[in-house]
């Protein structure tokens, strides 16, 4: 028999499941009547004796997980490395989760977060949330234990979100390598699994929207499941030769344009005369890679901050969930230098 979950007991009561999660954490933002009502269905299907947040915070640990996207991808280590700096500090021991781009393997951890009963939850990553058993399992897990997500926001969420505004700086830097080169526009990565890979083709295709001459001509080169520096290399090999009718190639992430760069260079394509490479993410070794490659960045530091003060308002139930939204901006190195 499928077990109950949030998302039932709110469809049960005809309310949402942020209504149903602060009857559960004993907030003061229900009425009565509401109170009474979801506790009736609660009680119903005996679902209070399982994920009561008030007898699962006494026997919390003092651990908090990490979870994100990819171990591997240099962006997340980054991250990682801000996030457990700023939990230790706050006498806090962490443990990592690697999700592996993998919406089953993302559930799972998130079950084993509620079985450890975890102090909190922080879970990073740009991979779409809003499939119906992951939504499911996130709702489960803030039930029970505070949740923050980095990199996106669902709809009617009951934890705290912290997140970039990836539209917004898409559409200023891919705008800014149009008026630079007024020539056709390639842009790396668009994938319908990754929210934030869709959230930077929609401000790129914005750009496009000043600049009809070249949007016909501009390509958005959709990738599979991998978006590392092979896949990149591959991207580019694909084109081939084509890449020399595009003014610049703007990547979803660093490890891409990295690789495009690679291929550029055996091809013979100059960076940056021949070809601009803009990459996303800012990762620590692009100072040192010829030629340098510029990048769209954010500040990991302050997310991993603001990512924790949300978290700890939780912990101690001194706070609601919050949303937290913060810019991006291109730093340029050598690889989009306009110098003649």
């Amino acid at each position: 028999m499928k077990s109950v979950g949030v998302v039932d007991i709110a469809r049960e009561a005809g309310v949402s499941t942020a209504t149903v999660s602060r009857v559960l954490n004993g907030s003061a933002k229900v009425s009565e009547r509401t109170r009474d009502h979801v506790m009736a269905v609660i009680d119903r299907h005996d679902f209070r004796l399982n994920v009561s947040a008030s007898t699962l915070r006494r026997g919390r640990s003092k651990t908090v997980g990490l979870a994100v996207a990819s171990i591997s991808q240099p962006w997340y280590v980054k991250l990682i490395r801000e996030l457990r700096n700023a939990i230790t500090e706050h006498g806090y021991t962490t443990v990592v989760y690697d999700l592996e781009h993998n919406s089953r393997v993302l559930i799972e951890h998130t079950e084993s977060a509620r079985t450890l009963k975890l102090a909190g939850m922080i879970i990073a990553t740009g991979d779409r949330l809003d499939g119906v058993d992951v939504r499911d399992s996130l709702e489960r897990l803030a039930a029970t234990v505070p949740l923050v997500v980095i990199g996106q926001k669902l709809p009617e969420a009951q934890w705290s979100t912290v997140q970039f505004d990836d539209a917004r700086a898409s559409e200023d830097a891919a705008r800014e390598l149009l008026r630079a080169r007024h020539r056709p526009l390639l842009f790396i990565g668009r994938s319908e699994r990754s929210y934030l890979a869709e959230e930077r083709s929609i401000g790129v295709r914005r750009a496009l929207l000043e600049f009809p001459t070249l949007r016909d001509d501009s390509r958005f080169y959709e990738l599979g499941q991998s978006m590392d520096f092979e896949a990149g290399y591959a991207a580019a090999s694909g084109i081939g030769e084509g890449l020399r009718a595009y003014g610049s190639v703007f990547c979803v992430n660093d490890e891409l344009a990295l690789g495009v760069c690679r291929f550029a260079s055996e091809l013979g394509i100059r960076v940056p005369d021949d070809l601009m490479v803009l990459g996303y993410g800012d990762i620590d070794v692009l100072p040192y890679v010829t030629p340098s490659l510029s990048s769209v960045s954010g500040d990991a530091h302050l997310v991993a901050a603001d990512a924790l003060q949300a978290l700890l308002a939780r912990i101690d139930g001194s706070g609601d969930a919050v949303e937290r939204i913060h810019t991006r901006q291109i730093v340029h190195r050598e690889s989009t230098s306009t110098a003649d």
